[in-house]
């Protein structure tokens, strides 16, 4: 396997190395680029792996990547421009736009920004992956969720969905008069100084983009493609470590949207029971008290990806892969914790521990690894989520992680319709928060899991 190549480097950023090769053995990556900034200069720009693995191309600093989610920040900031430029309101009714749609004729635009519109996931209910691998046209992607119910009533809870940034993106279509990409292109990528950016399937330019890979039976092989009809303002960008820092440069500096839209999108929102969403607009938000972590993940078929941004510490760690269904953030926190040991002290437990909702996090860590769901167990919105593609990818999330070698315990806190507990969990080298929701019937209304930092 080609060697790390650094463009810059410092004593803070030694262990890099390692925890990039542990992560690589354990998640089974074929290559990957890793870039750490602080105050605005880069502290490390290295390349690992693969882009090619059949001809034994090495990823170089300049391989771009598939973003997948990170998409999202770019389709927010375009639906900000546009809210300053007085061309629409985050106010405004999805009915304003997609009239169709009359299902969510009354869901807002800053609530599809916030991720609490309830509309339902339009890839979860693919039956056959190969089907996102053909052009797709926006009447027809609708048509998957256009007959569904919603989750809930919308603005009273949080779920994640991409069919939330598909309909960000088909508006930035109808209000710009423009496809999203020539807007994306002329009014973020321009003006942020992103070089290489691109979308999937952008033709001169997929020399310089790696090959993607998904795991079957512990295995990097071709992934299918993604087309990027299916992405859309969801995820289909395409871009280096260094358009990405460049993104991030640009955003916090003021050059994309207003300083207070710019708070907006990294501010997570509030549900009207009190309860935090954790999500700004395409940022989730994070971490702890001393180290505050606003981010987001991105995946395809055969990529993953995070740009992680660390304010109180003025930090970045981008990481870039070409394996789908693998979990980047690990090691973005396996490079933190390098850089700031203090984030790595093991917590005491804390009180009030049920031994039975611990057994279950257990249970149900092994169960997603294997991908055998026991329905019985689950809310009837959960059970709805876990669609055979969902399974699938969460299957490939957790089977490389194993059995956690610890399980702390670290409190509960009561919502309406379950009580949350959260745990901290070990898995070799990668430390994580996991979170289970139980109802008052005892059935499991939420089960996440994600790094701690």
């Amino acid at each position: 396997m080609p060697g790390a190549s650094a463009v810059a480097a410092s004593p803070g950023v030694d262990g890099i190395d390692q925890a990039v090769h542990a992560a690589m053995t354990s998640q089974h990556l074929p290559g990957a680029v890793v870039l750490v900034a602080q105050h605005g200069q880069v502290l490390a720009l290295r390349a690992y792996g693969y882009a090619d693995v059949a001809r034994r191309t090495a990823v170089t600093v300049d391989t771009r990547f598939e973003i997948g989610s990170i998409t999202k920040q770019f389709t927010a900031a375009c639906i900000l421009q546009l809210a300053e430029a007085h061309r629409l309101s985050l106010d405004d009714t999805l009915g304003t736009y997609v009239p169709a749609y009359r299902i969510a004729k009354s869901v807002t635009i800053r609530q599809l920004l916030g991720q609490t519109s309830g509309i339902p996931e339009y890839l979860g209910t693919l039956r056959d992956p190969s089907e996102a691998s053909r052009p797709v046209t926006f009447a027809a992607l609708l048509a998957h969720v256009a007959s569904k119910p919603l989750l809930f009533a919308p603005g009273t809870k949080w779920a994640y969905s991409n069919t939330n940034y598909a309909l960000l993106g088909h508006i930035v279509e109808l209000v710009s008069r423009e496809p999203y990409q020539r807007y994306v292109r002329e009014n973020i990528f321009a003006r942020a100084h992103m070089e290489h950016a691109g979308f999937i399937g952008d033709g001169a330019e997929l020399a310089s983009t790696a090959h993607g890979y998904w795991l079957e039976n512990g295995v990097a092989v071709p992934s299918l493609p993604l087309d990027a009809t299916w992405a859309a303002g969801a995820g289909a960008i395409v871009a280096t470590a260094g358009d990405l820092l460049a993104w991030d440069d640009a955003l916090l500096g003021g050059s994309i949207v207003a300083p207070a839209d710019l708070a907006s999108m990294r501010t997570g929102g509030v549900l009207p029971s009190g309860a935090p969403t954790g999500y700004g607009y395409g940022w989730l938000i994070d971490g702890t008290p001393a180290h505050p972590r606003i981010w987001h993940n991105g995946g395809t078929f055969g990529f993953s990806a995070t740009n992680a941004t660390y304010p109180a510490d003025d930090q970045v760690v981008i990481v870039l892969t070409n394996l789908g269904y693998a979990a980047p953030i690990s090691l973005v926190s396996a490079i933190f914790e390098g850089l700031h040991p203090d984030v790595a002290a093991v917590p005491t437990p804390a009180p009030g521990e049920d031994p039975a909702v611990t057994a279950r996090v257990r249970e149900w860590l092994a169960r997603f690894e294997r991908g055998d769901i026991d329905r019985a167990q689950l809310a009837p919105k959960m059970d709805a989520l876990l669609t055979p593609a969902a399974i699938a990818g969460i299957k490939a999330n957790f089977a490389p992680l194993g059995e956690p070698t610890s399980l702390i315990y670290t409190g509960t806190t009561n919502v309406p319709g379950s009580a949350i507990s959260a745990y901290r969990a070990t898995f070799g080298s990668m430390t994580m928060q996991i979170t289970i929701g139980i109802t008052p019937e005892g059935k499991i209304a939420g089960y996440r899991i994600r790094s701690t930092l």
